[in-house]
């Protein structure tokens, strides 16, 4: 059957989707809904057309199904406010998953994201250069460049979201920003931690382990540097084991279970060989 991963999935919550009683609390709890006020684009809404295409009464191919489930921010606040306890995070995965294999030429961004998840975030070292070239762009104000004069929206929507994510995370506040606190001063990298009272350390305690497989540590390197300094300063023993790499959850949310597993499997074997301190 083609949509066997949405019939897993579905057979997996089949007590709590029927112990659904399509109260509606989830709507109000759902961005998009709020939004569109289209019941298509509300999680019972988006159910009701992943049992469709569970159940062969709606192709997986449809515009109308790629559309809704598309939409979904997979922000899961929903989960919080059904009284059911519908796991519906992990419906949306296995229907996004459907749709990726039922693509065989998926076009424009699909493509690309696909290309970039598949090619770039399972390879580590083709990671780093597109981080460093991404900080590169951000950094020599290329990208505030580019969203100034028009060009980025000139492009595409979807070009000039990702420059302003970008250029957002710069560390230097500017314009607009200006009267915010940096959360990147160059002067904070490095800096001695304040003796707080001296925090006794437990030899015996285990070290707690930092992720720096992803985004954090390619563009918000400052963030995992400050989280050493704060357990350092309380007493903990840090360690960030070698060779990790992205968690995973980009591609799950898109649909590329396989390249999370790999990318879970991976991450798992780097913490059972870092030795305890």
């Amino acid at each position: 059957m083609s949509t066997s991963i949405l019939t897993r999935a579905f057979s997996g919550e089949q007590e709590k989707i029927l112990a659904c009683v399509h109260c509606g609390l989830c709507l109000e709890a759902c961005p998009t809904y709020v939004v569109t006020g289209d019941e298509n684009d509300g999680p019972r809404g988006r159910i009701y057309l992943m049992r469709a295409v569970e159940e062969g009464r709606l192709a997986v191919e449809s515009p109308a199904f790629e559309s809704h489930i598309d939409r979904c921010l997979g922000c899961r606040a929903c989960e919080s406010a059904c009284p059911a306890g519908v796991e519906y995070g992990q419906l949306l995965e296995a229907a996004r998953a459907e749709i990726s294999r039922a693509q065989t030429k998926p076009g424009g961004i699909y493509s690309l994201l696909r290309f970039v998840l598949k090619h770039v975030w399972l390879k580590p070292k083709r990671l780093r250069t597109a981080f460093g070239l991404a900080r590169f762009i951000r950094d020599s104000g290329l990208a505030r460049l580019l969203l100034h004069i028009g060009l980025a929206r000139a492009v595409s929507s979807e070009f000039e979201f990702g420059l302003t994510l970008l250029d957002s995370s710069s560390a230097m506040p500017s314009g607009r920003d200006a009267g915010r606190m940096p959360a990147n001063r160059p002067q904070d990298a490095g800096a001695p931690v304040r003796d707080a009272g001296a925090p006794v350390r437990d030899a015996g305690a285990p070290a707690t382990l930092l992720f720096k497989g992803c985004v954090t540590e390619g563009l918000f390197q400052r963030v995992n540097e400050a989280t050493t300094r704060v357990l350092t300063a309380n007493g903990c023993q840090t360690q960030a084991p070698a060779g990790q790499v992205c968690c995973g959850a980009l591609h799950a949310h898109a649909g590329e279970l396989e390249g999370a597993r790999i990318l879970a499997r991976q991450n798992d074997a780097r913490i059972i060989r870092t030795p305890a301190r």
